[in-house]
Formats: structure tokens, sequence, C-alpha cells
């Protein structure tokens, strides 16, 4: 696949939070098709770490392939591969790279971050030549939480403002329940460090009950426990209450896709796929998702 030439739109406000900016990045294909993707920049309820393009003057951007990407400037990291834009990119989505306040706020705050980046986006998405009813979001771990959370949540008189939900190894199906049997999380997690009432109302299990977008979840059956848990019951509770439910489970794969031998490409390479895939199919039109 040919990537195309890509305009890049750095730092761009969406909103505050105690007097700081809450900002996306913009990556814009020349081949746009009016379709968007909003992917939720999160790992270990922390945002920002990973930027796909590279400054070269104070105006001149590059978008970095997914075989360049890095965490604050390390050499290149090849499992980085698998949240590339690099495929939606060429299939002709805009990208939204969103990223949420960090701590000393927790994850009902992050949440909400991401629902107001949602609805902005929502908003103004004519001023980008791109249709509101074609707009899917995706994350991984954290994120991947973050994603269907607020996918789920992020709604008007219409609908649902998200028509399509992907996520790697999400957290947060059941939070008490988690943290009852892995203290070490909250210990980990200090955006977690909330009363148990805050977990249990902001629970995936608590906010998928009046149905949802259509959802793609995929994670490694070797992940850890508390990531398990919630990825199958996504995918056992999801259809219960019509949510179209797709799961992919990659055998031998832990958390990032990582094994035994380390990382290997063509997991995360499916990964890709399955959710360019599930976007393509999703997003074709935009007939209501819920």
């Amino acid at each position: 696949m040919t990537t195309p030439m890509i305009a890049v739109h750095p730092n761009r406000s969406y909103g505050e939070r105690d007097g700081l900016p809450l900002t996306f990045d913009r990556y814009s294909p020349e081949n746009a098709t009016g379709s968007s993707i909003i992917f939720v920049n999160s790992g270990g309820f922390q945002s920002g770490k990973l930027i796909q393009y590279e400054r070269y003057s104070p105006e001149t951007y590059r978008f970095l392939c997914a075989n360049e990407l890095t965490v604050e400037g390390s050499a290149p990291i090849p499992l980085l591969a698998q949240f590339s834009f690099e495929n939606l990119l060429s299939a002709g989505f805009t990208v939204f790279d969103v990223k949420h306040s960090n701590a000393p706020h927790t994850f009902d705050k992050m949440l909400a971050d991401v629902r107001k980046a949602i609805e902005w986006i929502h908003a103004h998405a004519g001023e980008f030549a791109l249709d509101p009813v074609r707009i899917g979001i995706f994350g991984a771990s954290s994120g991947g939480y973050l994603a269907i959370a607020a996918g789920l949540t992020a709604v008007n008189q219409d609908g649902c403002l998200v028509r399509a939900i992907a996520a790697y190894y999400p957290a947060g199906f059941d939070f008490p329940a988690d943290v009852a049997a892995f203290p070490q999380i909250r210990e980990g997690l200090p955006a977690l460090a909330v009363d148990d009432s805050v977990l249990d109302s902001n629970s995936i299990k608590r906010l998928h009950l009046l149905g949802g977008p259509p959802t793609l979840v995929i994670y490694g059956d070797q992940d850890f426990p508390f990531i398990l848990n919630p990825c199958r019951s996504i995918c056992s509770e999801f259809p219960r209450v019509g949510i179209e439910t797709k799961c992919v489970v990659i055998e031998g794969a832990a958390h990032e896709f990582m094994r035994e031998d380390g990382y290997r490409p063509q997991d995360g390479d499916l990964a890709q796929e399955e959710m360019l895939d599930w976007f393509q199919q999703q997003l074709a039109n935009g007939i209501a998702a819920c």
C-alpha cells in the first residue's frame, strides 16, 4: 500500500482542563474520503508519549511511517508499528491523534476529555471536509478502555457520535473486581486512585447496557488476567445487548502482542489489517450505528 501525501496539523486545541489546553494532532491524506478515525493516545493512562510526526521547522512537519515510530526520542521500536496511522491514511481516513490530561487527573476526567474531543470533532467535521456520521475511534490498553467507554457514551439526540470502535487489549470492563483481585493495578496506575463508586460507575459493564456502536476487540490469549477478563467479558456481553461485536484472539501473544521470544511483526500486522477492514466496513456509509 502506497502512503499518500500527508498534511500534519499538530497541537490543535479541543478544550482545556484546569486552564491547560487539551490537544490533538490531525493527519490529512491527499486522498481523503470524508471518514475519520480518532486515536486515543493513551498507555497506562498516560497520554502524548507516542508522536507520529517529526518537526523540520516551526511550520514544517513530516509524517513518520510505521517503521520509524519512537517514544520520546528513542530509536525506532518495532512494536509501535501496531499503532501506526499509515494504513488508515493510505486508505483515505483522516486521523485525529487525541491526547487527554495526565496525572494528577484521574481516569474519569480522562474519559471526559476523550468525550469532549469526540464532541468537538463531530461539531467541526465540516470545517475539515469530513462527514460527521462517519467517525470511528480506536486505542490500546488504557486507550482501548477510553475508546470503548467514550464511544459508548458520546451521544446526542440523533444517537452515537462515533459509528465504530476498535480496541487492542482493553481494560476496564469491571474495574472494582479487577482492583480487588489485583491490588497492584491501583498501586501502579495513579489514575485509578478514586473511590470504588467512581470505578464502578465508569466500568464498561455499566456503560454498554443501552447498546452502542459496532465494536472490534483484538487481544492475545496470554495477556494479563486483568486484560483477558475484560476482553472476554466484552466479547460475551456486548452481543447480549445487541452491539455488533467482533473479537480476534491472537494465540500465544501477551500484552502489546509480545511473546516469549519477543515481538513478532506479523501479530501487529494482523491487528492493523483487522482494524482497517473493520473501519472500512463500518464507515462505508453514514447509516446510524446506535
